[in-house]
């Protein structure tokens, strides 16, 4: 993927010299090209050294990903404070069992972090074979809705982001 970054630039920098105009203006317009270059050919690329997929789309998935938490972020920000500003503090916490799709361990790292991070969640513990995580959750009913939740945010994005996988 980097290779395919430098034959990016390498494309840029040579359309400012067919142009003649050494600005950031004319290399953006050859990187745009270069990427578009990247784009026609990504088959003949899939079979060489450079990679499978296109780093740009590989940039694209990691900031889906992070916009996806930055989102369930606040969500669940906002979820915390309605629950402090109640008058009864009534809250029905719980741990459970989530089955894990992700596999590797900085997977497993990066949704158990992700988890933790959001407020009114907690990963406990990761069982002994990295196929189960333990969460609590500060107030839930309904725990499948808390594992799809999981399945169809964090653990879908993170399995997309995965080079190899």
């Amino acid at each position: 993927m980097a290779l395919q970054f430098l034959i990016n630039i390498f494309v840029g920098t040579l359309w400012m010299f067919f142009v003649g105009n050494y600005n950031l203006e004319y290399f953006s317009v050859g990187f745009f090209w270069g990427m578009i270059l990247l784009f026609i050919f990504r088959k003949v690329f899939s079979k060489t050294f450079l990679g499978k997929q296109l780093y740009y789309i590989y940039i694209y998935k990691w900031i889906k990903l992070i916009l996806i938490f930055l989102l369930e972020l606040l969500k669940a920000d906002i979820n915390v404070l309605k629950m402090m500003f109640k008058k009864d503090l009534d809250v029905n916490p719980v741990i459970f069992e989530y089955d894990l799709d992700v596999k590797k361990n900085w997977q497993i790292t990066l949704l158990s972090n992700m988890i933790t991070l959001t407020p009114g969640t907690l990963t406990v513990n990761i069982g002994h074979d990295n196929k189960k995580l333990y969460i609590h959750c500060l107030d839930t009913n309904d725990i499948s809705s808390e594992i799809d939740g999981i399945k169809n945010s964090f653990e879908k994005a993170i399995l997309e982001v995965d080079i190899n996988g």
